[in-house]
């Protein structure tokens, strides 16, 4: 299998090879193909000895990064150009017919070797569809792909997860597509790899089920999918900003740290991560999750069931706190830290001020009298904005 980083994502790399590891039938010896995006001796040697009790060969390879010089930046800031060295993987390795190619943002909870028994001989790669982040408003026509030369029924796929025909693009000479249409439409590419994949191989996708690349930070425009992805998932992908590393809440970000303990880096990257998520955090506070209810019942109808949506709220939230607790009694590397800690503190203060907030508080702190308290509040978070 293949994948891309820099320096800068060793640690998640590492991870991400210790979770295949732990999960792959040991009738399998791996070979890790690693395109060097800049990676430093040091951590080549410790990526190299990951002292995991498994059969495995880790391979680093060097190219031409001159070829990518004039590619155009990705939309979003975490994307970094390495990701389109892809594109030289069927030249890279010429005896092998098939890989997998994967971000390293991700984890397997699953058998690797079950995603490779996939028959691809007709196509020229296999993946999941990608989910509703892409779109505006979730209307396709509304969205930046619209732009991009592809059909408007064909559903985009995400490309962190691929299996990849590698004999059929060296026949049909895929590589040097690529580079054609990176020329021939890098004006209108949001995210340059992606949208090339899309592209070029569009006609010839298979689609894997959804359980190959759950992601559990997208917003996926059909239950049926979302259902399908998580109720036996056997990839975790962290596709988006949301990374488990930088936010303690992101969604499997326990399952993240499992692997992550199992590797040299650990250490590395619980003391040096810059935690960012204060004012999702404060959100997902009671005090402004029953404010923003109280808010929300204008109606008559939402007025007579309002008790009933806070107190299930409430349970609900105890819920969830029990859950983290109990991650947090697991491994103590991540309970969660002060607010004041956060690189993004000061836009939780500012959500402290909201109104909602400032109600839901209150509704905690003096249920009873709290009818007598609204009026007050609101004049006095009313005279604040002024």
């Amino acid at each position: 299998m293949f994948f891309t980083i820099n320096n800068s994502y060793c640690g998640y790399l590492s991870t991400c090879i210790a979770s295949i590891l732990d999960n792959v039938d040991p009738k399998y010896i791996l070979h890790f193909y690693i395109i060097d995006g800049g990676i430093s001796q040091e951590n080549k040697q410790i990526i190299q000895n990951l002292q995991i009790d498994e059969k495995y060969i880790i391979e680093f390879i060097t190219i031409d990064t001159e070829l990518f010089q004039k590619f155009p930046q990705s939309s979003q800031e975490h994307i970094s150009i390495e990701t389109n060295y892809r594109f030289l993987v069927s030249s890279l390795k010429s005896h092998l017919d098939k890989c997998i190619f994967l971000d390293a943002d991700l984890i397997f909870l699953g058998d690797i070797s079950k995603l490779w028994q996939i028959d691809i001989k007709d196509y020229y790669i296999a993946a999941v569809s990608d989910q509703t982040p892409l779109l505006k408003d979730n209307h396709w026509i509304l969205s930046w792909i619209s732009k991009l030369p592809l059909p408007s029924n064909y559903a985009y796929i995400n490309t962190g997860v691929t299996l990849i025909n590698l004999k059929k693009w060296r026949e049909d000479k895929v590589e040097a597509l690529f580079f054609q249409n990176i020329e021939k439409y890098h004006k209108i590419l949001a995210f340059p790899d992606q949208d090339i994949l899309n592209i070029t191989l569009y006609k010839h996708v298979k689609y894997l089920s959804h359980i190959y690349n759950a992601m559990p930070i997208q917003t996926y425009a059909n239950k049926k999918q979302e259902k399908e992805a998580f109720s036996n998932p056997q990839i975790i992908h962290w596709a988006g900003y949301k990374k488990p590393w930088l936010y303690i809440d992101a969604p499997y970000a326990d399952k993240f740290w499992y692997y992550a303990k199992k590797t040299p880096f650990y250490d590395k990257m619980i003391n040096s991560r810059t935690i960012y998520g204060a004012s999702q955090r404060i959100k997902s506070q009671l005090s402004y999750k029953l404010g923003s209810h109280l808010l929300e019942a204008k109606s008559p109808l939402k007025a007579l069931f309002l008790p009933i949506t806070l107190s299930y709220i409430t349970i609900k939230h105890k819920i969830r706190n029990f859950i983290f607790a109990q991650v947090g009694n697991a491994n103590p590397d991540l309970k969660l830290p002060k607010l004041n800690t956060y690189a993004d503190y000061h836009e939780a203060l500012e959500i402290q001020e909201h109104l909602s907030y400032k109600l839901g508080n209150a509704l905690i702190n003096h249920p009873f009298s709290f009818i007598f308290r609204v009026r007050k509040i609101y004049k006095t978070w009313k005279r604040k904005k002024q």
